[in-house]
């Protein structure tokens, strides 16, 4: 098979991105009012909730009255 027709059936990742898909994008990254939060800071939080449920109740029963 020549270099040439293999290209033409190649369907791997390296293309354009079809109009809709960059529309979505651009829409996307607009400024929006509100806070902003990158995912390093939303997963630290995540992190911290889940080891406070995690490990909450035995600090609370450590220092409870009676306990």
């Amino acid at each position: 098979m020549s270099r040439r027709a293999r290209r033409s059936g190649d369907s791997g990742g390296g293309g354009a991105m079809p109009a809709t898909g960059a529309g979505l994008i651009r829409f996307f990254e607009e400024d929006t009012p509100g806070i902003k939060v990158g995912p390093y800071a939303v997963m630290i939080v995540a992190v911290v909730l889940i080891l406070l449920v995690l490990v909450g109740p035995y600090i609370y029963n450590l220092f409870a009255p009676g306990g």
